[in-house]
């Protein structure tokens, strides 16, 4: 996107001359300033060459405590650790 500019330059001193002259910039659509200006909940979505500006509401989240875990025994994890070992020793056909 292009915008156009115009500059006025005066004359100094006893030079009255007074020059305007005009030319064209490129501008961003979204300067890069609005990006770092956005809310927690604000986000830019680009589609078919637009941008918008995008707000989500702010859900409301449920803080609880997570529920407690199995608890395993001595011997359920020596128990585990045997049969991933025997499993091991089948695939890998170490005998140890």
């Amino acid at each position: 996107m292009r915008k156009e500019t115009t500059s006025v330059n005066r004359g100094h001193n006893l030079n009255f001359d007074t020059r305007i002259t005009t030319g064209e910039k490129e501008v961003a659509k979204r300067r890069t300033d609005l990006f770092f200006r956005l809310q927690q909940v604000e986000f830019i979505a680009f589609a078919d060459g637009r941008d918008k500006k995008l707000q989500f509401k702010l859900q409301n989240i449920k803080k609880e405590v997570p529920p407690k875990t199995n608890f395993f025994t001595q011997e359920d994890l020596r128990m585990n650790f045997e049969r991933i070992y025997r499993e091991v020793k089948t695939i890998t056909g170490i005998c140890i």
